[in-house]
C-alpha cells in the first residue's frame, strides 16, 4: 500500500524523481577575435566540453558570405576538454529554400571546418549547426541534415517555440541530441532592463523537450547586452560583448537585457537534483574573459554552475569630499551582478541642508532637518551592479559639515 501511495504521488507531481547522473557543465567560447584575454579564459576553464565558434554565415551586401574565426590551437589542446566546432548559419541564407548549390556548400564548409581543426592540432567531438530556422521551415530542415554527411556528429540547435510543432520531432529525431537556446531576447517596448530569459518559459520549454524524448543539452545566459534604439522605435545597434562608457546616462532609448545569477544558480540547483535523464548537460553561453564588460566575472560562473545559494548584499557609506561636501557611496557587496537599491536614507544630527542632489538615476524624493531620501526612480534604466562596484549615488552639503555626524540606510 505505501508503495503504491508513492507511485501515485510520483505520477501526479506531488513527489519528483530524483536525478542520478550528474549535470555536466559545459560552455561556449563565442568571441570572434582570440585575444590574449580569450585563450588564457580557455585555458584556465574547467568543463567537460567547449563549444567553440568557427564560422558564420550570412548575406552582406546582397551576397551571401562566410566569415572564419581562428582560435588559438594550442590555447584549446591546453584546456584537456572536449572540443566542438559551431557553425553559425542566419536564417536569411535558406530564406528561399536550400538548393543544391546551398547544400553543397554547407558539406563543404562542415568538411572544411573538420580539416580546419585537425590541421591545427585539435581533435573534434563533434559539430554544431546554429541554424535560424524559420518555424515554417522545420520539416524543409529536417531533410537537409539528412543529405549532410560529416565525418564527426553533427548536433543541431533549438529554439523553444520550435517544440510546439510536430515537425520539430522528425527534426530533433535525426541528430544524436540538440541544443536547447533558452535564452531570448524579448525586447521591453519603453525601453529598460528585462531578463535575457523568463525562468516560468524555460521551466515549460524544458518540460516539452523531456516529453518528445530526444536527448539534449539546455544553453544558458551568463551575459547582458544592451539594445539602441533609433527614433522610429527600430534596432539601431545591439552592444553585446562591451559597449561605450556612459551609455547608460545618454538621452538615446534603450534597453537591457541581463542574466539573473541568483535566480539562475537556484535553477541549477533544481536540475541537478531532479532533471530528466535526458538532459545531458548545461552549456554556459559564454565563457566569461577578463575584459568582457558585459558577462559575469569568471569567478562567478563556477559558483552559479554548481548550484551554490549566492549572497546578496549592499553597504552605504557617506564620505566627506575635498570639495566640502558629504559624497553617499553605495557598494555592491554580494556574488552577483545586482540590482541598485531602491531608496537610501541619510540622517544626521542637525538642521536642514544647504544643498543636495542624486546622482546616477537617483533624485532626492524628500529631505528636512536631519534627514534625506535618495529614490532610484527609474530602475529598469540601469542593468545590474557588479561586486565590489562602487557608485555615488548622490551628495549633501550641510552648513556645519565639520561636525556633523551622519549615517545611512538602504531600503531594498
Amino acid at each position: 500500500m505505501r508503495c503504491l501511495l508513492f507511485l501515485l504521488l510520483l505520477l501526479s507531481g506531488c513527489i519528483r524523481a530524483v536525478r542520478e547522473a550528474p549535470l555536466p557543465a559545459q560552455a561556449y567560447v563565442w568571441q570572434r577575435a582570440w585575444t590574449a584575454d580569450v585563450s588564457a579564459a580557455v585555458r584556465a576553464a574547467k568543463f567537460e566540453a567547449l563549444h567553440v565558434l568557427a564560422a558564420e554565415w550570412g548575406i552582406k551586401k546582397d551576397k551571401l558570405e562566410i566569415t572564419t574565426i581562428e582560435p588559438d590551437w594550442r590555447a584549446l589542446v591546453d584546456s584537456g576538454g572536449q572540443v566542438s566546432a559551431v557553425l553559425r548559419v542566419h536564417a536569411s541564407v535558406g530564406k528561399k529554400g536550400w538548393d543544391e548549390a546551398l547544400k553543397q556548400r554547407l558539406r563543404q564548409l562542415c568538411a572544411e571546418t573538420t580539416s580546419r581543426f585537425k590541421a591545427g592540432g585539435v581533435r573534434l567531438t563533434e559539430l554544431q549547426l546554429d541554424y535560424d530556422c524559420a518555424e515554417s521551415r522545420l520539416a524543409e530542415y529536417a531533410q537537409l541534415l539528412g543529405v549532410l554527411k560529416t565525418e564527426v556528429p553533427l548536433r543541431i540547435t533549438a529554439l523553444p517555440t520550435w517544440l510546439r510543432h510536430d515537425s520539430a520531432r522528425e527534426l530533433l529525431a535525426r541528430s544524436p541530441g540538440y541544443v536547447l537556446q533558452v535564452h531570448s531576447l524579448h525586447l521591453p517596448a519603453q525601453g529598460g532592463m528585462t531578463g535575457l530569459m523568463d525562468m516560468n518559459e524555460t521551466r515549460a520549454a524544458v518540460r516539452r523537450a523531456e516529453g518528445i524524448g530526444v536527448p539534449f543539452r539546455v544553453a544558458l545566459p551568463t551575459y547582458s547586452c544592451v539594445v539602441e534604439f533609433a527614433d522610429d522605435g527600430r534596432v539601431r545597434e545591439v552592444h553585446g560583448e562591451d559597449m561605450s562608457a556612459g551609455l547608460a546616462l545618454s538621452g538615446r532609448k534603450y534597453a537591457v537585457l541581463d542574466s539573473d545569477a541568483y535566480a539562475l544558480s537556484a535553477l541549477v540547483a533544481e536540475w541537478k537534483v531532479h532533471a530528466s535523464a535526458l538532459m545531458q548537460a548545461v552549456i554556459w553561453y559564454r565563457l566569461p574573459v577578463s575584459s568582457d564588460r558585459l558577462n559575469w566575472p569568471a569567478s562567478l560562473l563556477p559558483k552559479v554552475d554548481g548550484g551554490e545559494p549566492l549572497k546578496r548584499g549592499w553597504t552605504v557609506s557617506v564620505r566627506p569630499a575635498p570639495e566640502g561636501h558629504h559624497e553617499i557611496v553605495l557598494k555592491q557587496a554580494g556574488d552577483a551582478p545586482d540590482d541598485l537599491p531602491h531608496e537610501v536614507f541619510v540622517s544626521w544630527k542637525g538642521g536642514e541642508v544647504a544643498g543636495c542632489d542624486g546622482l546616477r538615476g537617483y533624485a532626492v524624493q524628500s529631505h528636512a532637518p536631519g534627514r534625506l531620501v535618495l529614490w532610484l526612480g527609474q530602475p529598469a534604466r540601469f542593468g545590474r551592479v557588479r561586486p565590489g562596484e562602487q557608485i555615488v549615488a548622490g551628495w549633501l552639503r550641510l552648513p556645519d559639515a565639520g561636525n556633523a555626524e551622519l549615517s545611512a540606510k538602504i531600503f531594498r
